[in-house]
């Protein structure tokens, strides 16, 4: 029988109360989780329980679990013989060590993710999710290429996030954490069975359609006993319930609990203006690293011109908001860079890791096809490089007959890319694209034919 809102919630509130009153971490140590020596994960084939002492008849899972553990999580499942292994995996000294660790990487999520779920009355054992997703880790990224505390790939971030030149917001705590929590309520409503809107978020909603219209299934227990889920999924909730179980039950199972976290508020300030990150904490006397930390989505350190929402702590909102509104101020670190011949603003922009755009935007006036050598261009420094330095210049290409009629067109072959045949011509490749109506990044197909604008040509 589902319980009701106000029980579940009552008993997320008794979670969180005996959690936070035992505040679960411990020192940094090794990111990747543990190997027990000569522990075997039991077999599906034997049945999914396995044998205790009699409790009383009549009485549901949850209330099963409630008699064995002070707090248990508001997912059944504890006594699955899988799960069961992963207990005894983490409550051995390698495992808790690496669960404090980990935990130690949380400290500064911690606060946010636990108030996100009381608000939005989800099991309080999602806040360890990201444990088993990322360990915790806001910059991870993983082989497939997700990435984030709640590992988001590329193509499941809409409409919870973006990712374009300035910033990848699966990288943002804030946005990524209302992304993942909102992900897993539409699977709640979809499966209204937490264990299976896991295994959804694990292996995609669609994965687990297919399986429940091909076997008739809508339990993630039983799937998983058939082996129809992929094994990562039939080892994500037994993982989950693991170490949810032992960190928010740290005295029973041993778990050193001599770190004790303090409460970090963070709020979300507006900026409408490029911001170098580590000139406004030095201008507004915060932490650093602490600012860079907390904004790592951002592709370097400065923010875009509008649209951004830096995450502060509370604490330092004043100060960080009083830089932010005094105009006065010069919050964007650049390299002065005078042009000389031959210079391009594609290459610049790939050596100082901005986009030719972002150039653009901060002088006014320049022109890509005609670049004013001996002027000097604003670059943000968006990273540390060396000054730029132009390769030796190689002897002038002979200019091509091949394909240039007197209409000053050519038509592309195999190989050819706009850089190609612009150094054919003794063009730049910004004049090329524009004379063609393209895009630098543009790709070429076989026997395009492209205008040669007559005035950089090498036949004038």
């Amino acid at each position: 029988m589902m319980k009701s809102k106000a029980q579940r919630a009552g008993l997320s509130g008794l979670f969180f109360r005996v959690l936070f009153t035992a505040a679960l971490v411990l020192p940094l140590g090794a990111s990747s989780e543990p190997e027990t020596s000569g522990l075997t994960a039991p077999s599906f084939e034997r049945p999914l329980r396995q044998n205790r002492a009699p409790l009383p008849a009549g009485i549901s899972r949850q209330q099963q679990d409630r008699l064995r553990f002070p707090v248990i999580p508001a997912i059944y499942g504890l006594d699955y013989p899988l799960t069961q292994t992963y207990i005894h995996r983490y409550s051995a000294p390698s495992g808790l060590k690496w669960i404090s660790s980990v935990m130690k990487n949380a400290e500064p999520y911690l606060s946010f993710i636990r108030n996100e779920l009381e608000l939005r009355g989800l099991p309080p054992e999602l806040l360890y999710l990201p444990v088993v997703e990322s360990g915790y880790t806001g910059t991870a990224r993983s082989p497939s290429g997700a990435a984030g505390l709640w590992q988001f790939m590329r193509n499941s971030i809409r409409p919870y996030m973006t990712i374009n030149e300035y910033m990848d917001e699966r990288l943002d705590f804030w946005k990524s954490t209302h992304g993942a929590l909102s992900k897993l309520e539409e699977n709640y409503r979809a499966y209204n069975d937490w264990a299976l809107s896991l295994a959804a978020y694990n292996s995609g909603s669609g994965a687990v359609n297919r399986l429940i219209k091909q076997t008739g299934i809508k339990d993630y227990w039983a799937l998983s006993e058939k082996k129809h889920l992929k094994n990562e999924s039939i080892q994500y909730v037994p993982k989950l319930l693991a170490i949810s179980l032992i960190a928010s039950n740290p005295r029973k199972f041993g778990l050193d609990i001599s770190w004790k976290p303090g409460r970090v508020e963070w709020t979300r300030l507006a900026v409408d203006r490029e911001a170098d990150i580590r000139v406004l904490a030095e201008e507004a006397g915060v932490d650093r690293d602490d600012l860079i930390r907390m904004n790592r989505e951002l592709h370097g350190y400065v923010t875009p011109s509008s649209g951004y929402m830096l995450k502060v702590r509370k604490s330092d909102a004043e100060a960080v908001e009083a830089v932010l509104r005094d105009r006065e101020k010069t919050l964007v670190k650049s390299y002065l860079y005078r042009i000389r011949s031959g210079d391009t603003l594609s290459v610049l922009a790939k050596h100082y890791g901005v986009s030719v755009e972002r150039i653009l935007s901060r002088n006014p006036g320049i022109r890509p096809e005609s670049l004013p050598v001996g002027g000097a261009i604003s670059i943000p420094a968006v990273k540390d490089v060396a000054p730029y330095s132009a390769p030796a210049p190689e002897a002038p290409a002979k200019a091509e007959n091949r394909d240039n009629p007197p209409s000053g067109e050519c038509t592309a072959q195999k190989g050819d890319t706009l850089w190609s045949i612009a150094k054919r011509y003794g063009l730049t490749v910004e004049a090329l694209a524009k004379a063609n109506g393209m895009l630098i990044s543009d790709t070429l197909k076989i026997g395009a034919r492209l205008k040669i604008p007559r005035i950089m040509s090498n036949e004038q």
